[in-house]
């Protein structure tokens, strides 16, 4: 049940737009307002768009990645394109491996998360090394585990208020009715 016309040029661009400045706001949010607790960094950017990855195409996803990742570097004040590489990598990951995965299941958040979690720290190391040298079992222990674990505990929660919300948009009924 979708539109009969394709959507103009001025739409399109407009949710663009529209979706670069909530990215970037949350990018924003992100790297200034949230606690680091223990100097752990909470990565709520990195769970919306596997999230996004799980419950859209990938391309959608990857537009996502790009948007959020930009704005993080901009945001961070990192190496500029180097989140945005990590998250489409976690996009990537996620998507291609679970597509098999039914989206009503809920293990598929969670092993979305743990494996873009554990793909967007991969390619950050892997680009950190470029620049100085790090130990990579300390850098699994300190880096890499705690923010996987991070990245796993609001993956549920952020999943089903995004299906939730796609189903409202579509005009999907939430029981059967026969």
């Amino acid at each position: 049940m979708g539109y009969s016309q394709p959507r103009r040029i001025e739409e399109r661009i407009a949710y663009e737009v529209w979706l670069a400045l909530v990215l970037l706001l949350i990018a924003l949010i992100q790297s200034a307002l949230l606690p680091h607790p223990l100097g752990l960094v909470l990565n709520p950017l990195l769970v919306l768009v596997i999230c996004q990855a799980l419950l859209a195409s990938p391309a959608s996803a990857a537009r996502w990645a790009f948007y959020g990742g930009l704005s993080l570097d901009l945001c961070a004040d990192s190496l500029l394109g180097s989140h945005a590489l990590g998250l489409l990598a976690a996009v990537l990951l996620a998507s291609w491996t679970l597509s098999w995965i039914g989206r009503g299941n809920w293990l598929l958040p969670l092993a979305g998360a743990f494996l873009g979690a554990i793909a967007y720290n991969m390619v950050l190391a892997l680009l950190w090394l470029l620049v100085a040298p790090i130990d990579p079992r300390a850098y699994i222990m300190v880096v890499v585990l705690p923010s996987t674990l991070l990245t796993l505990i609001p993956a549920l929660p952020v999943f089903l208020i995004m299906r939730w919300w796609v189903r409202r948009r579509r005009g999907e009924v939430a029981i059967d009715v026969y």
